[in-house]
């Protein structure tokens, strides 16, 4: 199986490595609130570390006492006292862990948000070009394995790292008081075993990482898209086909999974093997000072104590810089987003169009989305002000780029587009967009109310607003009828609505604007005549005095425009009025007869 190659497999070569781009990701997040958490944890983490890491003198002192025959005077009140001391530095260490906890999860969560909040912005930034080439499962699961690879990356920072350093710090300065190098050797040595064990841990589990993360994209996409289409595939009756599909996605993340588990169970039988002789090592040399008297029975409770705490910490260490690795080949692709360019649109100088009536102009454009074929060659028309411009035209010839262009999903090669003689390639995307509304083919809707739907054409719209615009659309009587009225579910992509419902719910949107030009981009082509006539009246309705530009593929629906414009292979090869055109006795004339006559031709083979 392919990854996906829209996210992360042509990394940015300017690029930082993984892990210095995620940390520095972190930093920039950790602001504010979010700072003052974490560093209100790393206060709890060393009070509740040096706690743990003294805890074991308590004790020593304890059995020194018990095990001392000249210290029987006062013996139950220190020994009592011990023991509270005891009982109250784990006390007091398990709850500062809580306190730990509890501040970290919130502070998580906050990091979450704001994570989360970046990269869907950072999407919605991106051009059109990152957007087809993507998979939206893929891309959900992208930002799912980054957020948990900085969970695991700021838990193994802040909960095992920094309380293992600062246990083994006081740990050591313990037993340097104590006067015992042996067991500071032993420390030392184990230390370098783990690190080296570690090192060669965190290398060969980067790969297997990497590869459970891009199996984990691959199978989210691909159970995505089939949900998505869910219709298509009962319609064929594909359920088996999509059932092997998603089994071949299933297996091939199992056996990345094993892979992974394999290579960090061989790992943590090297670091298991090493704690094992480090700890029996220092058992046996602390056993053989207590039986020469150089150690108390309470130094060796207190070094095996020591030993057990500073090796089974070491090993939380070593895991956690393994699993920090594990966590970096998780954020990679989320790194790799982020890496990804804007789209130029948002680089405009002026951030709205000034005040117009609402002239467009195309100069000279020329397009092409790659080398191989050009789209549009040297263009040029004029939409007047509150004036309707239609294109028509063969699939293929440059209509719907020239909508993409106007709205900067794209940029020209060549040449401008002005708007009341502002070039646009001045002007912010979103200002720009402000300014313009597009009615599409295929309206997509969000799986939410009818007015919901609806108010995505402007913000703060009030109720009063989105019903103006329904009745400007003539979809109003509709909805009203509904039991649920405007808060009726559209369903899936609007799936429980007809397309002519839908298309006067993407006119009652882009009426809800209030734009300065109008855009409908083959609106009518999928409704039945009957619908579509209706939905012209409406188009022409909400339209009227804006300046309009219409892309048909029935040319019946624009006999009315003030201009008609014919494009072939990417340039206007006729333009006038539809009576002008028909006069001529070429290309429009030629289309007009063919869907003139095609439904007679249609009935003709039927009977």
């Amino acid at each position: 199986m392919t990854n996906d190659s829209s996210i992360g497999e042509r990394r940015h070569r300017s690029a930082p490595p993984p892990w210095v781009s995620a940390l520095r990701l972190l930093a920039d997040e950790v602001t504010g609130r979010l700072r003052l958490l974490f560093a209100f944890a790393l206060l709890v983490v060393l009070i509740s570390s040096a706690l743990a890491a003294l805890s074991p003198v308590v004790l020593k002192l304890i059995v020194d006492r018990l095990t001392n025959p000249g210290a029987l005077d006062g013996i139950y009140l220190a020994v009592g006292f011990l023991v509270l001391a005891y009982a109250a530095s784990h006390w007091l260490s398990r709850f500062l862990g809580e306190l730990r906890g509890l501040v970290i999860g919130r502070a998580n969560q906050r990091l979450h948000r704001n994570l989360s909040l970046r990269l869907f912005k950072q999407i919605m930034a991106l051009p059109l070009r990152f957007h087809l080439d993507r998979k939206t499962g893929a891309l959900s699961q992208t930002l799912t394995n980054g957020l948990t690879g900085y969970r695991m990356l700021v838990q193994h920072l802040v909960m095992t790292v920094l309380p293992v350093v600062v246990e083994i710090a006081t740990m050591s300065a313990v037993l340097v008081v104590l006067g015992q190098p042996v067991f500071l050797a032993i420390i030392g040595a184990t230390m370098a075993c783990y690190a080296v064990a570690f090192a060669v841990g965190a290398v060969q589990l980067t790969h297997p990482a990497r590869a459970v993360s891009s199996a984990h994209i691959d199978a989210n996409a691909l159970m995505t898209d089939s949900i998505i289409n869910y219709e298509t595939i009962k319609s064929f009756s594909a359920e088996p086909r999509m059932h092997d599909r998603m089994d071949e996605a299933f297996a091939e993340t199992e056996s990345r999974w094993a892979q992974f588990f394999s290579r960090k169970a061989t790992n943590g039988v090297v670091v298991g093997t090493i704690f094992a002789v480090s700890l029996g090592t220092s058992v046996y040399i602390a056993a053989g000072e207590v039986q020469q008297g150089r150690m108390s029975l309470g130094d060796f409770v207190l070094v095996h104590a020591y030993m057990l705490q500073v090796f089974r910490p070491m090993e939380m260490l070593g895991f956690a810089f393994r699993d920090i690795a594990q966590g970096v080949a998780f954020i990679e692709k989320m790194i790799d987003v982020f890496h990804q360019e804007p789209e130029q649109a948002s680089s405009g100088k002026v951030r709205t169009l000034p005040p117009g009536p609402g002239e467009l102009v195309f100069e000279g454009v020329s397009f092409s989305y790659n080398d191989e074929r050009r789209i549009l060659e040297d263009v040029s028309f004029t939409v007047p002000a509150g004036k309707t411009v239609a294109l028509v035209g063969p699939s293929g010839s440059g209509k719907s780029s020239l909508v993409r262009l106007l709205v900067r999903f794209w940029e020209p090669d060549s040449g401008r587009i002005l708007i009341d003689g502002v070039p646009i390639s001045t002007v912010c995307g979103a200002g720009l967009r402000a300014d313009i509304a597009v009615v599409p083919q295929d309206t997509v809707l969000f799986n939410d109310t009818i007015a919901y739907n609806i108010a995505m054409g402007g913000a703060d719209s009030s109720q009063e607003d989105i019903e103006a615009s329904a009745k400007l659309a003539h979809i109003h009587d509709f909805i009203a009828a509904r039991p649920e009225g405007y808060d009726t579910l559209v369903g899936e992509r609007g799936l429980k609505l007809s397309g002519g419902e839908k298309q006067r719910v993407a006119i009652a949107r882009a009426a809800l604007k209030k734009p300065r030009i109008f855009v409908f981009d083959e609106a009518t082509s999928s409704l039945d005549s009957k619908t579509e006539q209706k939905i012209l009246r409406n188009i022409e309705e909400v339209s009227k005095g804006t300046t309009t530009l219409v892309i048909a593929h029935r040319l019946s629906t624009i006999v009315a425009a003030d201009e008609i414009l014919v494009l072939e292979q990417g340039r206007i090869v006729e333009r006038g009025t539809h009576r002008d055109l028909l006069r001529l006795e070429s290309v429009y004339h030629t289309m007009w007869n063919t869907q003139r006559h095609e439904p007679k031709k249609q009935y003709e083979r039927a009977v």
